[in-house]
């Protein structure tokens, strides 16, 4: 089945009667965030290849999620800036579908790999032993094809007569309509949006608790300059821990909005919500792949450092150095960390 063009007539009519300022205003919005995206997550992958101290697998996760909305911004974004500007949608009922679909797949893989994560920060924190065995290089590999593979398989049926995708200009954007197969809608809600929120909230609060019960421990650890080993492994995770517990937070700080109009829009039967309303459903969809970035550098200070050397070293037209020298105890902790 093809995607259809005029799923919201009511909407189509309201996205080509905006008044100028609204059109300039929703299209300044929508460029900066294309070009926060793009250059934030460009700028994380950069950081990650080229500082050794964070070629880790939790890292690898990160650069996964990154490669995911650099992705967005240049294959979706764009043609949601196109609508806004023209007023229309003006491509093909195939362009339709594949923006769908793509959309569809990178709002999945990004909330997939985001309770992958967790997951990894649930065994590094509270079972550090095991984490060895489970992430290890060929596994978290494993696990990254899998994040892509299964959420390409479930954008698929809308494609094939189970559903379809639509535009709505509301949102700028082609998406599978919610309150048109309630069945696969609610696969889609279970598998992947309610299951991961579980492994979510469940790994970050038994690292929050194991966090609070070795409290002293880490002040301590950290204050002495002597700590190596296992100790000095331990608070790098807690760091790790806090930056991605931030970025997941930022992540379902813009999640949930949307997860709460499309569970309204669904039960009103599909398109019967104000065009802002849905306006903000987009923006905040595309918001979530460009805050994380901001995130990294805001909470944590060796992705920080990192960030600041890959500036530079750009700025001044230098390679940057795999690591700068660094106290024995944290090359030692980075040695260790590297193997989880």
């Amino acid at each position: 089945m093809t995607a259809s063009l005029d799923e919201y007539p009511q909407l189509i009519v309201e996205l080509a009667r905006r008044s100028t300022p609204v059109k300039i205003t929703e299209a300044v919005i929508l460029v900066c965030l294309i070009l926060l995206a793009f250059v934030g997550n460009v700028l994380v992958c950069v950081t990650v290849f080229k500082s050794a101290r964070l070629r880790t697998i939790p890292y690898m996760l990160i650069t996964n999620l990154a490669v995911s909305d650099i992705l967005m911004a240049i294959v979706c974004m764009p043609i949601s800036l196109d609508v806004l500007i023209s007023g229309k949608w003006p491509f093909s009922s195939s362009v339709c579908d594949m923006h769908g679909f793509f959309i569809f797949t990178f709002g999945i893989v990004s909330q997939v790999n985001m309770s992958v994560i967790a997951v990894n920060r649930y065994f590094a924190v509270c079972r550090p032993f095991d984490c060895k065995v489970v992430f290890t290089k060929r596994n978290s590999l494993i696990i990254i094809a899998i994040l892509w593979i299964l959420p390409s398989i479930a954008s698929v049926p809308p494609l094939v007569g189970w559903g379809y995708y639509a535009f709505n200009p509301g949102k700028a954007f082609c998406i599978y309509p919610f309150n048109v197969n309630i069945i696969y809608t609610m696969i889609i809600q279970l598998l992947f949006i309610a299951f991961p929120m579980k492994l979510i909230v469940f790994s970050y609060a038994k690292c929050i608790l194991a966090i609070r019960s070795s409290n002293r421990q880490i002040e301590g650890m950290v204050a002495n300059p002597n700590s190596v080993g296992l100790e000095s492994r331990k608070a790098r995770e807690v760091r790790a821990t806090w930056t991605m517990l931030f970025s997941t937070l930022g992540f379902s700080m813009c999640w949930l909005p949307v997860s709460v109009i499309d569970f309204i829009e669904t039960s009103r039967g599909g398109g019967n919500l104000p065009r802002q309303v849905f306006m903000l459903n987009g923006f905040l969809i595309f918001l979530s792949s460009t805050i994380n970035p901001f995130i990294y550098w805001l909470s944590n200070r060796d992705f920080r450092k990192a960030f600041r050397q890959v500036i530079l070293c750009r700025a001044r037209g230098n390679e940057i150095l795999p690591v700068r020298e660094m106290p024995q105890s944290t090359a030692q902790s980075s040695t260790i960390q590297s193997q989880s």
